[in-house]
């Protein structure tokens, strides 16, 4: 049967990880993972659900964080509450010495042969995190996947309208009369010039 935490601990031991895993789920407040106002503003405290497996030389961690962010659309600069759920999955390392230490034999007959396991982890780096000694540090990670998730254009909902251009008025609210200046063709002159030397 698998361990559960029903307190979400973000720092846990190796030894809090049975052999059958981990799981952990509770909510999480927002400056417990050290997020900014600037990089993501959260309504009220996050849900974690996550499951943790040791196996050999790696803790591998997937999950969702999920809860309420508040945003500012792009069109219309509105700020509007979004519901978010983000999914992850990490890889925690941990340090040669913590293997030796305790001895750390892995029982997992899916584990890659350790050859294997090293060139992956070298060629994977910056995908993999490292414990702090005996320790798995989740925070970090969690707010890494908070900030990557956040869009980079978000709308309060696919149809709106936006500002108007011209007097500022919100289009969603009411319609705008205002006329749009279009573009001024660069060879308009000329197009004058030649439509009146044709009717001469």
């Amino acid at each position: 049967m698998t361990g559960v935490l029903t307190v979400a601990k973000l720092s846990l031991q190796l030894t809090d990880i049975p052999e059958e895993g981990l799981d952990l789920a509770d909510e999480v407040q927002p400056d417990e993972l050290g997020l900014l106002p600037e990089e993501a503003e959260v309504s009220g405290p996050l849900s974690l659900s996550a499951h943790l497996t040791n196996v050999g030389d790696h803790v591998y961690v997937e999950g969702v964080i999920d809860g309420s962010f508040v945003r500012e659309c792009v069109r219309c600069l509105k700020q509007y509450d979004a519901y978010v759920e983000v999914p992850f999955t990490a890889a925690y390392q941990v340090s040669d010495s913590t293997a030796r230490s305790r001895g750390r034999v892995a029982k997992d007959s899916r584990q890659e042969p350790v050859e294997e396991r090293d060139s992956e982890t070298s060629d994977q780096e910056d995908d993999v995190y490292h414990c702090a000694g005996d320790r798995v540090e989740l925070a970090e990670m969690l707010r890494e996947h908070i900030i990557l998730s956040t869009p980079m254009q978000p709308l309060c909902h696919e149809e709106c309208r936006g500002l108007c251009p011209v007097c500022g008025q919100d289009r969603n609210e009411h319609p705008c009369r205002c006329v749009e200046a279009a573009q001024k063709n660069p060879f308009a002159i000329l197009q004058e010039r030649l439509k009146k030397s044709t009717s001469n």
